[in-house]
């Protein structure tokens, strides 16, 4: 195993193209799923149209305050501020596809290693602070899976943005072949916020209440015939984790 940060982690391997096949994501729709699948459709396209006017009065703002602009905190911050808006857009239109069983599973052998990493640099530069690192645990060799990339990646960049917005100082990411299938796992040193112990994760059928990003994390995993287990440490700091979050997907 290799442990590499997020600053001089060089890329792994490229994913190479492999033979492919569709699979449909089922998911049963009712007249509540439908208004709800829409509202989220429209709100997602209202996100991006405003969160497009701010991009560009920020870009105005740094072409005309020139290098003064560029290195202001504030702007900095204003520019990670329109990346959330734009990921929170992104949610809401995954989910109501995932909720709508209107995507297509496209899978084709990748390398693990190339999607964690993809994953965790966004999800760095979204929410990333200066105090928080990253780790990256991961075989010096290809980790092959036949997965559909975008959706995976997608659920990847959900845990460790998770994992960054709780982290008191650390995060690792972990990737693991154990027999038939490959093990990624989210460990922050948070807060616990939930019992002590590991539990199997299912998504109640009614989503209220439930986070877009672990939603999506579940429906995602669950296409591909894997599932979601959550630990969260001892509540009197006794562990040196808050969450581990544990994805465990089938190679086939």
């Amino acid at each position: 195993m290799t442990t590499q940060t997020m600053t001089d982690s060089p890329a792994a391997p490229a994913n190479e193209p492999s033979e492919r096949h569709d699979d449909r994501f089922q998911a049963e729709e009712t007249p509540e799923h439908f208004l709800r699948t829409e509202f989220m459709h429209r709100l997602a396209h209202d996100l991006r149209g405003h969160a497009g006017v701010i991009h560009g009065a920020l870009q105005e703002l740094e072409a005309a305050f020139g290098e003064q602009a560029s290195n202001s905190a504030f702007l900095g911050m204003a520019k990670r501020g329109v990346k959330r808006i734009l990921r929170t857009a992104d949610r809401l239109q995954q989910t109501g596809q995932l909720e709508r069983g209107s995507i297509t599973l496209t899978r084709a052998e990748c390398d693990v290693r190339a999607l964690v990493q993809q994953a965790a640099e966004e999800a760095h530069g979204v929410e990333g602070r200066k105090k928080i690192s990253v780790e990256l645990d991961m075989p010096g060799v290809k980790v092959p899976l036949n997965a559909d990339t975008h959706w995976l990646t997608s659920a990847f960049f959900e845990l460790g943005s998770n994992a960054l917005r709780h982290a008191q100082s650390r995060v690792r990411i972990s990737v693991t072949a154990v027999g038939d299938a490959v093990q990624v796992e989210f460990c922050d040193d948070g807060k616990p916020v939930g019992p002590f112990g590991p539990t199997r994760f299912r998504a109640p059928r009614d989503r209220r209440g439930l986070g877009l990003g672990l939603s999506i994390v579940h429906d995602v995993v669950a296409a591909h015939s894997g599932d979601v287990q959550i630990a969260y440490g001892r509540a009197d700091g006794s562990d040196p984790f808050g969450a581990k979050v544990k994805l465990s997907i089938p190679r086939g």
